[in-house]
């Protein structure tokens, strides 16, 4: 069960120097926009995956007029996590205090799930975010996935290398075998995970909203009625052309509709807000029950678009599935509210207040008030 005892910021974001010893269950933290909330979520997220949800060339992670910036991070399985940046050295990672050699080491001790304004992308955007959400939920449960992953990307650059120079169909045919034969394990990766993981995503949605006729369908990247190698050998000279390798499952995506139509034409953005919150809810459950792991939740402005029935819904299924979570709103009193209807032992849960960079606990007593009818 990886959650946070300890974390430590230092010069990230609009963050100066924060230490905060979080709750094993719900975390709130209020603030106006700007205050530093969300950078709190940011950086816990950057010591699980190494690298940002914002946009970082337009807003650097390190604070101004600084060199560098950390997150530390200690678990309540025993393990330590760091992760800097600096201007000279670039990207450090470190687990147990020893140097790592990717950020698959991050994730693998800290499954994280996001919930923000960009999470929209999962319906509104390309397949990119899709297949991302897919292979995160494959990542954490099939350990084979990521080699796999690693040697498919590695033939695929190679490949689309040798198109780019219009190489013959021989100097391309090796590089093509192995190409099929990792897309041919990606794809069984993604399709047995996918299985196993929309009943729960159907279970979660029944507690959330109901949509008639609202479906996810796998498509693998190339005709599911043809070989990826018959299918690369008729692409020969479009790929050639082109330059790039035109099927695979780097074009993968989980299409999510209602009947004929794209989910994100019909639905609003509070539906769309619901519809990605089960999505991300039932990786977490399926996490728990098939991998006997526990995914931390980082939720930010919760409030946004959703009505107050729909939060406690929400804060309701995050109690359920067990594990941490962080959750921000500009609003003390709407969370303070969330929180207490939605069955959370104070116990297990800590207020946090955000204002000018700085974070602060506040009294546990405020965890306690009436329940609102």
């Amino acid at each position: 069960m990886p959650s946070i005892k300890k974390l430590q910021i230092s010069t990230f974001r609009n963050l100066g120097q924060a230490s905060l010893a979080p709750a094993p269950g719900l975390n709130l933290i209020a603030g106006e926009n700007g205050s530093g909330k969300s950078s709190i979520l940011e950086a816990i997220y950057y010591a699980g995956l190494g690298r940002s949800f914002r946009n970082t060339h337009n807003t650097p992670i390190i604070q101004h007029e600084h060199d560098s910036c950390s997150v530390y991070c200690e678990l309540d399985t025993g393990i330590k996590l760091g992760i800097g940046k600096s201007h000279d050295q670039g990207l450090q990672i470190k687990v147990q205090g020893e140097k790592a050699q990717s950020t698959g080491e991050l994730a693998k001790h800290l499954p994280l799930q996001l919930l923000n304004a960009e999470a929209y992308k999962l319906l509104e955007g390309g397949p990119k975010a899709r297949r991302q959400f897919i292979d995160w939920g494959v990542f954490h449960v099939e350990h084979q996935f990521y080699t796999h992953w690693r040697e498919f990307s590695h033939c695929l650059q190679s490949r689309n290398a040798l198109l780019k120079k219009n190489a013959s169909a021989a100097e391309l045919e090796p590089w093509t075998r192995e190409l099929v034969r990792y897309s041919q394990e990606l794809d069984e990766n993604r399709r047995n995970y996918l299985g196993q993981f929309i009943p729960y995503l159907e279970t979660i949605l029944e507690s959330l909203i109901e949509v008639e006729g609202l479906t996810f369908r796998y498509y693998r990247g190339w005709k599911e009625d043809e070989s990826l190698e018959e299918v690369l050998l008729h692409n020969l000279d479009k790929d050639l052309s082109h330059g790039y390798t035109s099927a695979g499952p780097h074009r993968a995506d989980l299409k999510i509709k209602i009947g004929p139509q794209y989910a994100s034409y019909i639905l609003s953005r509070g539906q769309q807000k619901l519809i990605v919150s089960a999505m991300k809810l039932a990786q977490g459950a399926y996490l728990a029950k098939e991998a006997s792991n526990l995914c931390l939740f980082l939720i930010d402005d919760l409030p946004a678009e959703l009505d107050r029935a729909n939060r406690v819904k929400i804060c309701t299924l995050l109690r359920q599935l067990g594990g941490q979570a962080f959750v921000t709103g500009t609003e003390q009193d709407v969370l303070l509210e969330t929180f207490s209807n939605s069955g959370f032992d104070p116990e297990e849960c800590k207020l946090f207040h955000a204002k000018h960079g700085r974070i602060e606990g506040l009294d546990s007593a405020l965890l306690a008030p009436p329940k609102i009818s």
